[in-house]
């Protein structure tokens, strides 16, 4: 079951940034600089890094469609993406003031069957972020002096170590990343399915607002949980998944978006090509 990485990074500059569809041109290495205009400078254009990474086991096993109360029939697999943007020596402006509140960012990871494959189906998604950031406490400072006052009651002083505080921590370190939807009556993201028109496939799209960035910085990094139901030997097609994220500059417009990386080369994308295969597929190809 191998986990399989993709990953790319680029420059791109926007012109006229705050239309309802700005003009989008990929910056190859050693640009010419003498001839771009932009921020800070110039305040129609402005130049922006992106950074895009997508990970996840490129040939899951298939997961029966009958349903098991004990739910071991389940294979669920993990698609993990990273998206960061920052700006380069000689254009650095507030580019995050500039964004809108609301739906700032959307990052969409199309599910695209070929014509022969099985259903991959979502099943659960979420957005992580470092704690402490700049106005909340570490999830240690949070849950930390609980675990402490609970451990003091049950071990004995002087003891070397104290018993489950490793179990206990395993846990709490994998899901303490995890952002909330909401803090208090301020939303921070919301997940959306919806048909791609482009591609003709199912999309999740993680909307984020601002406020996340200027809080936990602008390297977001997210996971959907996929499983795939029914047999890879009637449905041997695969499954591409594509990275694509955007920025709003325009707030008028629910949808009008920056996608550079529709810009790219079909070869400098980041997506990964999936290929289920059934429980009896894998035991065949393990070596004895």
């Amino acid at each position: 079951m191998p986990v399989r990485v993709k990953r790319n990074h680029f420059d791109f500059l926007a012109k006229n940034y705050t239309a309802t569809s700005p003009e989008i041109d990929i910056l190859k290495a050693g640009f010419d600089r003498s001839k771009i205009r932009a921020q800070p400078d110039y305040e129609e254009n402005f130049i922006q890094r992106w950074y895009l990474s997508l990970q996840g086991d490129d040939t899951p096993t298939t997961s029966s469609a009958r349903i098991d109360q004990s739910g071991s029939s389940d294979r669920i697999y993990r698609y993990d993406w990273a998206f960061g943007i920052t700006v380069i020596q000689g254009y650095w402006w507030d580019w995050q003031k500039d964004l809108c509140e609301d739906g700032a960012l959307a990052v969409h990871l199309l599910i695209e069957p070929a014509c022969n494959a099985l259903e991959a189906v979502p099943l659960g998604g979420t957005l992580s972020a470092l704690r402490p950031s700049r106005n909340t406490r570490s999830a240690w400072e949070l849950v930390g002096p609980e675990i402490a006052k609970t451990a003091a009651s049950t071990v004995k002083i002087g003891a070397h170590a104290v018993p489950g505080l490793e179990y206990l921590s395993a846990p709490l370190v994998a899901t303490s990343n995890v952002l909330d939807s909401y803090t208090g009556s301020k939303k921070n993201w919301f997940l959306y399915q919806f048909l791609d028109e482009g591609k003709r496939c199912a999309t999740v799209e993680w909307r984020i607002d601002r406020r996340v960035m200027r809080e936990y910085g602008p390297l977001l990094r997210g996971t959907l949980l996929l499983a795939f139901y029914g047999s890879a030997k009637f449905h041997p097609g695969s499954i591409r998944i594509h990275l694509r994220p955007q920025a709003r500059y325009h707030c008028k417009g629910d949808i009008d978006f920056i996608v550079p990386t529709d810009h790219l080369p079909e070869d400098e994308r980041v997506f990964l090509d999936v290929t289920p295969v059934d429980t009896d597929q894998r035991d065949e190809g393990e070596p004895s």
